[in-house]
């Protein structure tokens, strides 16, 4: 045999051998494919990609248990892939540390943005802008917070109220400044268990105390409220637990009005100061201790509100006051003197908007409480504390003070919807439903003549006032 014809027999013989070669290892040879130095093995699915909002194709390499990504700075799938496998090759040269100065210089990796401080500041201003709530509401909550946060810091509250001299802002930023998460619900609680402690030898000043300590919680509660909460964490990286996570209130005292005046000696006498000398104070009481209505609700109060032809008073919201809550709006029934008195001074003033009479122009658009006639409230509440109104909120006591009459008259039903409260509840949390005088009758006549109760006849005995027990007894039900 030639050589040719030999060459050609084992030419043969290998491709015979190789087609009768099992099918595995053809499928291994195959499945090895195209080596990560090789353009072609990147240019495979999914083994380049474009990250969101880029135009150039990135890519992963992964060597001893490092995974770090390239961007291989084209929008051209095959430049992009060559790019790809010449950084493999160098990779697999020269190790990871050179790779990167190489490939991704420090030079040109972006800076990392510098921490933010979460303020309370901050967190104020954003709970603020997502809150649906009243300007004023919003300032309650505020001023409650501010207030917890500068004495759990010990924040110097001289000046406080020295706007003028910029004293208010000046403590409003060092506040402001206190990082939230140095807030835990440990320094509430102790503040809280702080100011407790300070009023307990005084009976009184413990029940001011947990009733000033229960406001301040709810009110600085309100601004992480689990209705904006979620919205606030969208904007503001927040740590748990949150400051007051798990504080309590305190079980509050008994607001159960008592009361220690007499109306109709305090309009008796007001009529006589005041009807013809000062009028817009002797209809402030008035509108307070007869129609029930709030100060808010006075300094605001319109004459359209008043329907003379049907004897009623209308209280809602009007372009110049926002009702308490919706609740609020009611008509209130007016008996014949009071809607005299008051048509009697429309006569005066016909072309009048407000029924008290204010130099200042009213405001809906304030943050904090304030009022339009002001200067007249002042003179109320000097002349009922003269009288010796409870100090505390006169005006507002005159409103207590026709809820626990007309409780008293016609029950607690009547005195909710006179008083135009959101719920019954609250209602009978202040006022006793007592229609009717309940006196024992065991002992009538024991104390009215001690004479008689020493020698042992109490037959017909007198009271103090003259009448006798059985009279007393029969007028009683």
């Amino acid at each position: 045999m030639n050589k040719i014809n030999h060459d050609h027999l084992l030419s043969t013989m290998e491709e015979k051998n190789a087609s009768e070669m099992p099918a595995e290892n053809n499928s291994n040879k195959k499945k090895a494919g195209w080596s990560k130095a090789d353009a072609r093995y990147w240019l495979e699915k999914k083994r380049m990609f474009k990250n969101h909002g880029s135009a150039e194709y990135s890519c992963r390499f992964t060597k001893l248990k490092r995974r770090e990504h390239f961007a291989l700075g084209s929008p051209n799938k095959k430049n992009a892939a060559a790019k790809a496998a010449e950084i493999y090759s160098y990779l697999q040269a020269n190790g990871w540390d050179a790779t990167l100065e190489h490939y991704r210089p420090k030079a040109s990796e972006p800076k990392p943005e510098p921490v933010r401080v979460l303020t309370v500041g901050a967190f104020i201003e954003a709970a603020c802008r997502i809150s649906a709530a009243r300007p004023i509401t919003l300032n309650a909550y505020t001023k409650a917070f501010r207030c917890i946060v500068s004495e759990i810091k010990e924040i110097n509250r001289d000046g406080i109220h020295d706007a003028e001299k910029g004293g208010s802002l000046e403590w409003r930023n060092k506040v402001d400044g206190v990082e939230l998460d140095s807030l835990k619900p440990a320094d509430i609680l102790a503040w809280k268990n702080s100011r407790l402690k300070a009023a307990a030898a005084n009976p009184l000043e413990k029940r001011h105390a947990i009733v000033t300590v229960n406001s301040l919680i709810r009110n600085s509660k309100a601004l992480f409220g689990k209705k904006i909460l979620p919205f606030i964490e969208q904007e503001l990286s927040l740590l748990r637990p949150l400051p007051f996570e798990g504080i309590t209130f305190e079980k509050k005292p008994s607001m159960r009005y008592v009361s220690k005046m007499d109306p109709y000696a305090i309009i008796a006498q007001a009529k006589e100061a005041m009807a013809d000398r000062d009028p817009e104070a002797f209809k402030v009481i008035i509108l307070a201790l007869v129609c029930g209505l709030r100060r808010s609700e006075i300094d605001n109060l319109l004459w359209r509100a008043f329907d003379f032809s049907s004897s009623t008073l209308i209280v809602e919201t009007s372009e110049y006051h926002e009702l308490k809550s919706e609740n609020s709006r009611g008509v209130i029934d007016i008996d014949a003197d009071t809607l005299a008195l008051f048509r009697g001074y429309r006569a005066k003033n016909p072309t009048s908007v407000f029924v008290i009479e204010s130099p200042h122009a009213p405001s809906n658009t304030r943050k904090s409480q304030s009022y339009r006639c002001d200067a007249i409230f002042t003179r109320v509440l000097a002349w009922l504390r003269d009288k010796g109104v409870e100090p505390s909120k006169p005006i507002h006591t005159l409103r207590k003070e026709i809820g626990s009459i007309i409780t008293s008259e016609h029950g607690i039903f009547a005195a909710s919807r006179y008083l135009r409260h959101s719920d019954i509840r609250i209602t009978a949390e202040f006022y006793a439903d007592k229609i009717k005088t309940v006196v024992p009758k065991a002992f009538e006549g024991l104390l009215g003549n001690m004479t008689k109760v020493e020698t042992g006849d109490v037959t017909g005995s007198t009271t103090n006032n003259g009448k006798s027990a059985q009279s007393m007894g029969d007028g009683l039900s």
